[in-house]
């Protein structure tokens, strides 16, 4: 019996491994992938056997166990989602007879909080610590001026290159980026981003691609950002709200304040629906609903 069941746990690898190059294939991004395997391998390890022996019941036991360990509703719903795309792509390739995540149902969430964001006066006491006599000083200016007045992703931040980046001595620059889904999209640096660019750039001698360097010389990992953020957001007095995404909060409410036009900052944080852009704004609900009704549907 242990033996049977562990040829059916190889088995399962076997199939996870060709789902996720499937994935691979269609253009998914790494982060995307590394959760499929993390959640479904996750639910392979507490499997009996190999899926064709495996029942409805058993999938709906093991999100249940997940919910009563305290596993967030949003996770568990992503290892759902998960379990039903690679159940429905054995199906389709004719591994599985039936699809036992074919009826499993999402857990039931309540409205999204909205994100906490920084005010103006909070945002211009953060970008004033940095010193803008020293070499550091100067890259971590234009680092949180950066993530502040673009509304990029940390993981964005990381992955840019100088060549990425086209500054003109004076005015606004041009910022290119590859988001979500491998999406490629241009944003514009407004000037005191640009200008903040321009003094660390002209501290660089090294011939690094990478745009921001750590003190190792090396490109800065989304934890170093974070680390980074977090120290500058708590030497302002600014301790109950934390990481480089609240920058991306702050953007993006500012920006609708300033300019009512939610079509324009979706395509600034390049997002593929205008209802996650939704979500990281603080206007009133009706303000809103009256723009989104103005809006063609989503494609």
């Amino acid at each position: 019996m242990a033996r049977k069941q562990q040829h059916g746990r190889q088995s399962n690898h076997g199939d996870l491994k060709e789902f996720l190059d499937a994935l691979a294939l269609e253009g998914r991004s790494e982060h995307s992938i590394r959760s499929y395997r993390r959640d479904l391998e996750a639910l392979l390890a507490q499997l009996p056997g190999p899926l064709d022996q495996v029942r409805p019941k058993d999938l709906r036991d093991h999100f249940r166990r997940q919910q009563q360990a305290g596993r967030s509703p949003s996770s568990i719903n992503r290892a759902i989602a998960a379990a039903r795309s690679f159940c429905r792509f054995l199906f389709e390739e004719d591994r599985l007879a039936m699809n036992p995540a074919q009826a499993l149902r999402s857990i039931r969430l309540g409205p999204p909080l909205a994100p906490k964001h920084l005010t103006v006066a909070e945002v211009q006491r953060l970008l004033s610590l940095p010193s803008p006599d020293t070499a550091v000083g100067r890259r971590d200016r234009a680092i949180l001026m950066l993530l502040y007045n673009t509304g990029l992703r940390v993981g964005e931040l990381c992955a840019l290159s100088r060549e990425d980046v086209r500054l003109p001595a004076e005015g606004w620059g041009i910022l290119q980026v590859v988001g979500k889904g491998r999406r490629l999209h241009r944003l514009p640096i407004n000037r005191p981003a640009a200008n903040a660019l321009l003094a660390y750039l002209a501290d660089r001698k090294d011939a690094e691609p990478a745009l921001f360097l750590n003190r190792n010389g090396t490109r800065f990992s989304v934890r170093g950002i974070a680390l980074l953020v977090n120290r500058y957001l708590q030497a302002a007095g600014i301790t109950d709200r934390s990481g480089p995404h609240v920058l991306r909060h702050t953007f993006a409410t500012h920006a609708l304040r300033a300019r009512p036009n939610i079509r324009a900052v979706q395509e600034l944080l390049g997002h593929a629906w205008v209802t996650t852009t939704q979500r990281y704004t603080h206007l009133e609900v009706e303000d809103l609903q009256a723009q989104v009704a103005d809006l063609p549907a989503n494609r």
